[in-house]
């Protein structure tokens, strides 16, 4: 084992199948929408992958790829043929800007990169793409950021270029309205009129070509609000072409805020939502009658109908968690509803029925927090995760659904740290110090209280009995009955966690831990004591895992990027071999060297590692010189990764929320 030479060609891509979850913290309406003249394609956004979808099949799933950072917003031009999206910036890759990507749907293939938006020439961005919007004719995209003196930009879409950018506050929504012809007879450039929302302010910028000096400028203008009653902040809107032109907006307070375009006035307040506010809106004119779909703070999606002053209620279906993305279909006979409990819902847009997915939950559904944890069973059908919120899930992998959702303790501050299956059993660490055990429904079977100190990071089972590792620095051994405590080591350095357990293929009377105190310790059960002990100078150990060739050695990943592997009838401070994961290029790029989790495949021919840098790599055994596979999916630190137990497949989880499932070709 060595590290990959410098200049060494980059390692084959690991093919991604699928990539379960949506952006479902965003408090944008973009992160899921339909495609403007697709009835059943759908386009999302999560980590830093933009993913087209169908909801006639949850397997058909096609990847944007070019974003190096979380993308944050999304818009899909009124024809169909462009999308764009934004992205933050500078917190995964030294140096990345918050760019705005411009697709040709047909081709899915990148047409520009925008780079506008970043916060100075000279220093690196720290802020979002937070807006993007089409105008009607497809011919002007506009963008805006996140800062405290936020840009609005406005892009000329056939070449690319700026045609007029401003300085303003965040803005909560941007939306183009009606497209002006322009009166002069010699000039083909038509004034373009966009609506914002700006904290309690609802604003019109107008896009204008001045032929004095030969370029489009923009000029901003408030709408008239009255003069108390209505301090309100408004987190979305639409612009309506009826009659003189109207733009509604959800306010804080729940109600369905109405302005008259033309005269620039509030008109109404509608009360729609009981509590949480008005989030999302979607509108609609299939049969005939313009509708107007409301996605509230309070879960429940409602229908109004009416112009102006004149509004009625519909309908109303209750959903999981609050609505933080709504979207039509192109035929008016499906609403995608996404909200904050990751669940994402088609429902039928006359009846006001939810379709469910398989199962019979949800279309689509995901976690809403970093994924901490990852275990597979026996079966590759079904594999369990654990987030940050509390939540543990177990997985359906061929449909990609939820099959058994277990809610949080009654700590809700604690989360799980680390999973095993006991047969079709969960048995799980908590960073509360909790162990806990549910059955594959999600039923509680037992817990044991102040397993550790600080939390449960690392869990090994027996037949009979379970080891644990814990914040405290200490491995303890349980009766797999009883759960009482049979034997406790301390062999590890005080306020350092146990990160790895393995319990030794030949011999079970010798258990393998590692921890963040650098050093690795073998106690041998029978002898009631420590029989091996290794200490390295550099990074502290993040995992073990024992090969199943050879003399079956201890091999180990740790946060200074390194693998080694271990000889435990050798009794010397040193590794047998050693493999050094990133290159000099890396280091000078600023790259994450971190490892955060390593596995074996069923073989044993490969090892899986997770990093800090968002990538997983495998790596062959046998020829070490450089990665075999990369997988490149994540937006933040992949905290763990396995192998599916017929080695066919990869699913790693990550600090961004996301699961991805890798194809594996060994």
């Amino acid at each position: 084992m060595a590290a990959p030479p410098a200049d060494a060609p980059p390692p084959q891509e690991l093919e991604l199948e699928h990539m379960i979850g949506f952006a479902a913290g965003q408090d944008d309406d973009s992160s899921v929408q339909f495609h403007p003249t697709e009835p059943t394609t759908f386009v999302s956004y999560t980590g830093c992958l933009i993913i087209i979808g169908s909801v006639s099949d949850p397997h058909a799933q096609e990847f944007l790829r070019g974003h190096d950072e979380e993308v944050t917003c999304l818009a899909i031009s009124p024809s169909g043929h462009l999308i764009a999206s934004g992205q933050t910036s500078h917190t995964r890759v030294a140096g990345s800007e918050a760019a705005v990507i411009v697709w040709d749907f047909a081709t899915r293939q990148p047409v520009f990169r925008l780079l506008d938006l970043q916060d100075g020439p000279t220093a690196y961005s720290r802020n979002s793409v937070t807006q993007l919007a089409f105008s009607p004719d497809g011919k002007i995209l506009g963008g805006a950021d996140d800062r405290a003196d936020a840009r609005l930009c406005m892009w000329d879409l056939p070449t690319g270029l700026l045609q007029a950018a401003t300085n303003t506050k965040a803005l909560s929504f941007l939306e183009f309205g009606e497209v002006v012809a322009s009166g002069r007879r010699t000039s083909s450039h038509g004034k373009y009129l966009i609506y914002a929302g700006r904290g309690p302010a609802i604003l019109r910028f107008t896009l204008e070509f001045d032929v004095r000096s030969m370029q489009y400028a923009l000029a901003e203008e408030r709408f008239k609000m009255p003069s108390q009653g209505l301090a309100r902040q408004y987190f979305c809107g639409k612009y309506l072409p009826q009659g003189a032109g109207y733009l509604i907006a959800g306010s804080s307070a729940g109600e369905l805020c109405v302005f008259n375009c033309a005269t620039m006035v509030f008109r109404a307040a509608v009360p729609v939502s009981a509590g949480g506010g008005l989030l999302q809106l979607a509108t609609s004119s299939a049969g005939g009658k313009e509708v107007v779909y409301c996605g509230c703070g309070d879960g429940k999606l409602r229908v109004v109908a009416g112009l102006d002053q004149q509004w009625t209620m519909e309908g109303e279906v209750a959903l999981s968690g609050e609505i933080r993305g709504l979207s039509a279909s192109a035929d008016g006979a499906e609403l995608l509803a996404g909200t904050s409990l990751g669940d994402v819902y088609i429902v039928d847009a006359v009846e006001l029925r939810p379709r469910h997915g398989h199962l019979g939950g949800p279309r689509m559904s995901s976690h809403t927090q970093p994924i901490r944890c990852l275990a597979f069973g026996d079966s590759s059908e079904t594999f369990a995760s654990g987030a940050e919120n509390g939540v543990l899930r177990l997985w359906e992998l061929s449909h990609y659904t939820v099959r058994t959702h277990i809610a949080p303790s009654d700590n809700k501050a604690a989360h799980p740290t680390c999973i095993v299956f006991k047969g079709s059993d969960l048995v799980s660490g908590w960073s509360d110090g909790c162990m806990r055990c549910h059955s594959e429904d999600g039923k509680l079977l037992w817990f044991v209280p102040l397993t550790h100190n600080g939390g449960v990071y690392s869990i090994a089972l027996s037949p009979r009995f379970i080891a644990t590792g814990g914040a405290d620095a200490s491995l303890r051994l349980w009766d797999s009955e009883t759960r009482r405590v049979l034997a406790e080591f301390g062999e590890h350095r005080e306020r350092y966690r146990v990160t790895g357990i393995a319990i030794d293929r030949n011999k079970p009377h010798l258990i393998h831990s590692c921890g963040a105190d650098k050093t690795i310790v073998t106690f041998d059960l029978k002898q009631a004591r420590r029989s091996q002990h290794f200490t390295q100078q550099e990074g502290g150990f993040c995992g073990l895992v024992q090969s199943t060739q050879g003399e079956q050695e201890i091999i180990t990943a740790d946060t200074a990027g390194c693998v080694k592997v271990w000889d435990g009838d050798v009794r010397q401070d040193a590794p047998i071999a050693m493999l050094v994961t990133w290159t000099e290029r890396d280091e000078l790029q600023g790259k994450e060297k971190k490892l955060n989790h390593i596995a074996l495949d069923p073989s044993g021919n490969h090892l899986l590692l997770s990093t800090a840098s968002g990538e997983i790599q495998v790596w062959e055994l046998a020829n070490a010189a450089e990665p075999r596979s990369v997988g490149i999916a994540h937006s933040n630190e992949v905290t763990q990764a396995s192998f599916s137990p017929d080695g066919k497949q990869i699913v790693s989880v990550g600090l961004d929320s996301c699961i991805c499932v890798w194809n594996w070709f060994a």
